[in-house]
């Protein structure tokens, strides 16, 4: 059986980053320049790690090595370029910001809350996520990107950081 884990934010790290301006990353994807600058206000000893959630409302921006690996298991991800500025530490750093194509992979199973219909327990279908490795899910407000094993091995190969792999749950009966 094929395992599946959810990229999430590793809330263990400390980020004091604050963009200067955040309209340019809500923009849809199809609207950004390839590349852009986005200037953040950040602590001194601030690491920039390799997944970089900046709100819970955008994308989180992936390190060029992160980007590198990713986009071997889903030639149909798309990147744009973000150079992320800190002018007090004249610190620059290239990140992408990603944008990967929404996969239907969510069970009958799944719960959700009744009051705002928000996720309260996922469970992916085996079927219709076999043979995907990195894919975001449809139907959800929340943003979920999930991995395979294969990929998740591969990130953890490289020692990459700012992101925890979440165990998804499989519907039952589903042989992969």
């Amino acid at each position: 059986m094929r395992h599946y884990y959810i990229l999430q934010n590793d809330n263990r790290i400390s980020r004091e980053l604050t963009p200067v301006n955040m309209a340019l990353l809500k923009a849809p994807f199809t609207q950004m320049p390839p590349a852009q600058v986005l200037e953040v206000q950040a602590a001194a000893e601030q690491d920039f790690t390799d997944w970089l959630p900046l709100s819970a409302a955008v994308n989180p921006l992936l390190s060029d090595s992160m980007k590198r690996i990713l986009e071997l298991y889903n030639t149909q991800a798309r990147f744009k370029q973000l150079y992320v500025i800190n002018r007090e530490d004249q610190q620059q750093v290239l990140y992408w910001t990603p944008h990967v194509p929404a996969l239907d992979g969510i069970s009958g199973e799944t719960e959700w809350y009744p009051h705002d219909h928000t996720l309260k327990q996922l469970v992916l279908d085996a079927a219709k996520v076999k043979g995907h490795h990195f894919f975001r899910l449809s139907g959800i407000r929340e943003p979920h990107y999930i991995i395979s094993l294969e990929a998740a091995e591969s990130l953890l190969r490289r020692g990459l950081s700012g992101y925890r792999l979440q165990m998804a749950e499989l519907c039952k009966g589903a042989g992969l």
